[in-house]
């Protein structure tokens, strides 16, 4: 009969790259975020607006999908409630810099200079930025993907880190993880460069990456947690 085996979480053998892709992609949560005030859902890859410029539009919708508790384009609860989120308008003075970096006008470190001022605290968020500019080159990053991360890579990648620098070096190891998975799945034979004319495919195809580590890292928290609260309770584990 059929057991989980934690001895095997870890397991990292890239030769089965495409079914782990295959089989966790489609754990991944539906999609339920709608548009501010109205019931369409919000389609992320429509609103990456790819080969054109982001518009106010595509951020409002893109911040309100990836967290919409806090990146709603209006403030939804509290004394301030219906107010102008100064969390989505700051990204909006900023638009000129994110159509730039999109087009390769900024260097990296610019710019990551800029969103540091624009999420002082908020790495993920900071690196969303990164990827709705170029979704090609820079996966998204969430506690999710970090648990997958840290448990099929190297003892020191174990914790996520929380300071800015490190955390930085941290992402980048994660974005080469993922290219490493992706091309060994079989989803690119390269890293893409964002102006294919099949760019739209490659990017839905990028998201399934994500979504299968999304779920795997869900799980794995899930799993922990459960196992951590089980043994918690059992005085003679």
């Amino acid at each position: 009969m059929f057991i989980l085996d934690k001895n095997k979480f870890g397991d990292c053998n890239l030769s089965n790259a495409k079914e782990f892709v295959e089989f966790w992609r489609y754990y991944y949560p539906l999609d339920r975020t709608t548009i501010f005030k109205e019931k369409e859902l919000i389609s992320y890859k429509d609103e990456l607006n790819l080969k054109n410029d982001l518009t106010d539009k595509n951020i409002k919708r893109l911040l309100r999908w990836k967290d919409p508790h806090w990146l709603t384009e209006k403030i939804l609860s509290g004394p301030k409630k219906d107010e102008d989120n100064p969390k989505v308008m700051k990204v909006l003075k900023e638009l000129k810099s994110l159509n730039e970096f999109r087009y390769g006008q900024i260097h990296e470190d610019v710019f990551l200079e800029k969103i540091k001022n624009i999420y002082p605290d908020g790495f993920i968020w900071r690196i969303f930025l990164l990827h709705i500019c170029r979704p090609h080159e820079y996966p998204i990053a969430d506690r999710y993907v970090f648990n997958a991360f840290s448990s099929l890579t190297e003892p020191k990648n174990r914790k996520t880190p929380k300071e800015w620098n490190v955390f930085k070096e941290y992402y980048f190891a994660y974005k080469e993880f993922f290219f490493t998975i992706t091309k060994s799945a079989g989803i690119v034979t390269q890293e893409p460069k964002g102006y294919e004319n099949n760019i739209f495919d490659i990017i839905t195809r990028l998201k399934q990456v994500d979504n299968a580590l999304f779920a795997y890292g869900q799980f794995l928290e899930t799993y922990n947690k459960t196992t951590e609260e089980k043994n918690d309770e059992n005085p003679f584990p």
